[in-house]
C-alpha cells in the first residue's frame, strides 16, 4: 500500500493517482511520503538523456502531460505516460485439435483403403481361377465358370442324298467318312434341265451350335476339271428362320465358308448350280457332278434343361 502527501493541499492519499481532497495529481517522485509507511520507492531518474536533435524525426508530444519527447521515445520522460503504441502481434492460428472418434475414423478408412489396393493387386497379377473372388472380410466365394468349347468336326449321324447318287464306291455316306479318297457322285448329264440340283441332308448326334462348312472337291486337278463341281448353294438349318446362299470357287480341294445355327440337329444343302466338265488334255470330260466331302464345324448346344454352371459336352470329332 502507497501512501503519499499531497503537496498541493497536504492530505494523505493511499493508493491514488490523484487527491481526493484537491484533485491534483500525485507525483510519487516529488511528494514526501505518508507517516508509517512500510513502503520504500526507487527514485526513477532518466540520467543521460538524448537531446532531440540527436534523433531523427518530429518531437512527440506527451497527450498526458504536454512534454515535449524526442521520436524515438515510447514513454514521456516527464511523466512516464505511453507515447506510441506499434501494431500488436497476431497470435497464430491455434491448429484444429482432432478428437479420437475422428481420429479413429482417419485410422480405420486408411485401413480399409489398404485392403482394398492390395485386393486388386492380387487380382491383377496373383493369376488366381476366375471363378474365385476374394472378399474384404477375407472370404472366398466360388463361381462355377462354364468350360471354353473349341469347336471341331460334328458328328454325322445320317447323311441322305436326292437324286441318291451312282451309289456303291460314290454313295452318299461318302461325303461324311472322313476322307478324300472317295466321294459322292452323281450323273448330271442324265437329269433333266429342270432337275438339276442336289439335296443333302446331314443328320447331327445331338443339338449343335453351327459355325461353318468345310467343302471339299476332288484333289487330283484332272480328274477335278473332267468332272461336272457344284457352284451355286442354299443351305438351311432346323430353327433358323432364313436359309443361306453360297457360291463355291471352280477349284480342286477344301474351301470354307460361315454358316451359323444356335441349336440345329440337321442341315440341309442343295446344290442349284454347276460349273461345267473340261476337257483336260487328250481325256475327255465326265458326266457325273462329284462330290469329295462334307464337313460341319460347331460344338453341343447347351442343356437349356440343365443348371447355367454345367459344363458343355465334350464335341464328337467325325471319321478319323
Amino acid at each position: 500500500m502507497a501512501r503519499h502527501v499531497c503537496t498541493n493541499c497536504g492530505a494523505t492519499v493511499v493508493d491514488e493517482e490523484f487527491c481526493p481532497t484537491c484533485g491534483s495529481w500525485i507525483d510519487p517522485l516529488t511528494t514526501g511520503r505518508a507517516r508509517n509507511t512500510d513502503e520504500e520507492f526507487e527514485e526513477f531518474d532518466l540520467e543521460d538523456r538524448p537531446s532531440l536533435s540527436s534523433r531523427s524525426g518530429d518531437p512527440i508530444i506527451c497527450p498526458s502531460c504536454g512534454a515535449t519527447n524526442p521520436p524515438g521515445n515510447r514513454h514521456c520522460e516527464e511523466c512516464g505516460a505511453r507515447l506510441r503504441q506499434g501494431p500488436l502481434p497476431t497470435a497464430p492460428r491455434p491448429a484444429v485439435q482432432a478428437t479420437a472418434g475422428v481420429r479413429a475414423v482417419i485410422a480405420l478408412s486408411g485401413l480399409l483403403a489398404v485392403v482394398v489396393l492390395g485386393a486388386l493387386l492380387i487380382n491383377l497379377f496373383g493369376g488366381d481361377d476366375p471363378g474365385t473372388a476374394t472378399t474384404l472380410a477375407g472370404e472366398t466365394t466360388t463361381t462355377t465358370a462354364n468350360d471354353v468349347v473349341t469347336p471341331g468336326p460334328i458328328d454325322i449321324i445320317n447323311e441322305t442324298c436326292t437324286p441318291p447318287g451312282l451309289g456303291g464306291s460314290f454313295a452318299c455316306s461318302n461325303l461324311t467318312d472322313g476322307t478324300t479318297d472317295t466321294e459322292f457322285q452323281i450323273n448330271w448329264v442324265n437329269l433333266p434341265a429342270n432337275e438339276q440340283l442336289v439335296v443333302i441332308r446331314l443328320t447331327l448326334a445331338q443339338p449343335m451350335v453351327v459355325e461353318r462348312i468345310i467343302w471339299t472337291n476332288i484333289v487330283d486337278e484332272d480328274r477335278f476339271r473332267r468332272n461336272y463341281k457344284a457352284r451355286g448353294l442354299r443351305i438351311e438349318a432346323q430353327g433358323n428362320p432364313l436359309p443361306v446362299s453360297v457360291e463355291l470357287r471352280n477349284e480342286p480341294g477344301q474351301q470354307e465358308f460361315v454358316f451359323a445355327a444356335v441349336r440345329t440337329t440337321d442341315v440341309t444343302i442343295t446344290v442349284l448350280s454347276h460349273y461345267d466338265a473340261e476337257v483336260v488334255g487328250d481325256g475327255t470330260p465326265f458326266e457325273d457332278l462329284a462330290i469329295a466331302e462334307i464337313t460341319v464345324i460347331g460344338y453341343p448346344a447347351r442343356d437349356t434343361t440343365a443348371p447355367t454352371n454345367t459344363a458343355p459336352t465334350t464335341v464328337t470329332t467325325a471319321g478319323n
